[in-house]
């Protein structure tokens, strides 16, 4: 048998041996192509970064499991994230999965308002509102004993 026979066999084999070990994904990784979509925090806690994992403060804040986050930046250790506040930083790339449908339309849809079917277009603030008057059946004050005011001459 000739070495110049075997050479396309061979590397024929090699080929079908590298497409099929590279044809699986994992489904929960971060891609390049997932960018922009909605994320979940798999784990328990999550380290969050805003400047990056090598920053010598420790991460910033710890995001607790189910946090939605959008992704920006996917990378292989640490993947840019942009949480539901507006706030950018870094988690691992690997306490993220992609966010189940029904999470990401219950935070990203607000809510309905059940009186008129609409959604309300701001909040108000208890604090601004006028104090109620009080009773008027309310006790008068009892006098200090030598507080009184002497009559005036």
């Amino acid at each position: 048998m000739k070495v110049s026979s075997c050479v396309p066999g061979g590397i024929l084999t090699l080929l079908t041996v590298c497409a099929t070990s590279c044809s699986t994904s994992d489904l929960g990784a971060p891609t390049a192509s997932n960018s922009g979509k909605y994320y979940a925090v798999s784990v328990k806690q999550a380290e969050f970064y805003l400047y990056g994992p090598q920053q010598a403060s420790g991460p910033d804040r710890k995001l607790p499991q189910d946090t939605l986050v959008m992704l920006i930046r996917p990378s292989f250790g640490y993947s840019k994230v942009k949480l539901m506040n507006g706030q950018q930083g870094y988690v691992a790339s690997q306490d993220i999965r992609a966010a189940p449908p029904e999470v990401v339309s219950a935070v990203t849809n607000p809510p309905v308002s059940n009186e008129t079917g609409r959604t309300p277009k701001f909040h108000l603030d208890p604090r601004l509102l006028p104090p109620e008057p009080l009773p008027n059946d309310a006790p008068e004050p009892t006098p200090i004993p030598g507080a009184q005011q002497s009559p005036s001459p």
